[in-house]
């Protein structure tokens, strides 16, 4: 037994030293900004149903014909902005007629909330609650207004957050851009979590250090060039 522990020793140590300097590194941080979905909140399970009617109704037109439904062909939509997946899949398609596709989707996906579908990550709470004492908190997602004020209020968390951003007040631009825009409300030094490309990229444009969640919704690669990583959401709480 002595044995195995003193075997296992050098590894327990080197996540001990590893967390405990990059916490040095963050001791300046005073704003943190978190991604959504596939951050803080386990997106797919009010969206892979709602989803399903949308692809179902684009195949009934015609469109979305070699696109299998599955979990994980679906996830890669997550997290972009909500035209994305209709213009890949029915490009061809008038937009009143993508609109109206996009529309029924979210609205099943706001329902799906009302009726407790979805569920934030495991932790999501109590690392929030721990994190607003010290730290000032954001959201920005790429997402519409009501539905993340709809999803705040039903999971209960929005009193820990100093201000969200949904993409849609912003007509959709690019979240470095966003960033850029409203940093001046934002005490530095400033963080980014997120789990998508353009996440660690708006981190990167803006010059901010990024933390990527390996357990959301983009692959491996796309976290790539960031500072951090993570594997749960209560990971934060040893880093910072």
């Amino acid at each position: 037994m002595l044995q195995q522990l003193l075997l296992k020793w050098p590894t327990y140590l080197v996540r001990f030293v590893d967390k405990q300097s990059i916490r040095e590194e963050l001791k300046n941080v005073k704003s943190i900004i978190f991604d959504f979905d596939g951050t803080l909140h386990d997106t797919i399970k009010i969206y892979y149903p709602a989803f399903s009617e949308g692809v179902k109704i684009l195949k009934e037109h015609g469109y979305a014909k070699d696109f299998e439904l599955s979990e994980d062909n679906v996830k890669r939509f997550l997290g972009e902005k909500p035209n994305f997946a209709y213009d890949l899949l029915a490009k061809e398609a008038d937009e009143d007629f993508k609109i109206k596709v996009m529309t029924h989707v979210g609205q099943k996906m706001d329902e799906n909330i009302r009726n407790k579908v979805g569920k934030l990550y495991d932790g999501t709470e109590e690392v929030l609650e721990k994190l607003s004492k010290t730290y000032d908190l954001y959201i920005l997602s790429n997402c519409r207004e009501s539905y993340l004020d709809q999803a705040l209020d039903i999971y209960g968390i929005k009193k820990y957050f100093k201000k969200y951003y949904a993409a849609e007040t912003f007509d959709f631009i690019p979240k470095d851009e966003i960033i850029r825009q409203e940093r001046k409300n934002l005490k530095e030094e400033i963080i980014f979590v997120g789990d998508r490309h353009h996440d660690m990229d708006a981190a990167h444009k803006n010059n901010l250090r990024s933390i990527f969640c390996t357990y959301g919704f983009g692959p491996e690669d796309e976290g790539k060039d960031a500072n951090y990583k993570i594997n749960s959401i209560r990971e934060m709480l040893e880093i910072l």
